[in-house]
């Protein structure tokens, strides 16, 4: 059975778009670094990276909209990633994130994560995409 690592926490945030699972390592006022999986997975995804990261760094890891522990809502097709990039910068208000922040997006979350930078770019100190 899986356990996860005892320094991520599992939690639900409340944003103004839906309700948002994600894992959290780190102290509030570390830099911060947002993961964002890919299409068929979760948050997990990241949890080995989390486990061993830096203590220097706030790592949140969110199940994206209709996966994992997310509430279920739908994606607005004609809007691409943006409401995956949304929902994103919605978790981040609602966790009181100061940017910049660091993005780390696997496939999907790449996209994503582009989404994000681009509709939010003083927001954003670094992308990282994971082929």
């Amino acid at each position: 059975m899986y356990r996860m690592p005892e320094s991520i926490s599992a939690r639900h945030v409340d944003t103004d778009r839906l309700r948002m699972h994600c894992l959290v390592r780190g102290r509030d006022d570390a830099a911060p670094v947002v993961l964002v999986h890919g299409n068929l997975a979760t948050g997990l995804f990241f949890d080995d990276l989390m486990d061993r990261a830096p203590d220097d760094l706030l790592l949140v890891a969110p199940d994206m909209r209709g996966f994992g522990a997310t509430q279920r809502a739908p994606i607005d097709a004609t809007r691409g990633l943006r409401d995956w990039a949304d929902d994103v910068h919605a978790l981040v208000r609602a966790l009181a994130i100061a940017p910049p922040l660091h993005l780390i997006g696997w496939s999907t979350g790449g996209a994503a994560i582009m989404q994000y930078a681009i509709d939010h770019p003083g927001d954003v100190a670094s992308l990282t995409l994971i082929d």
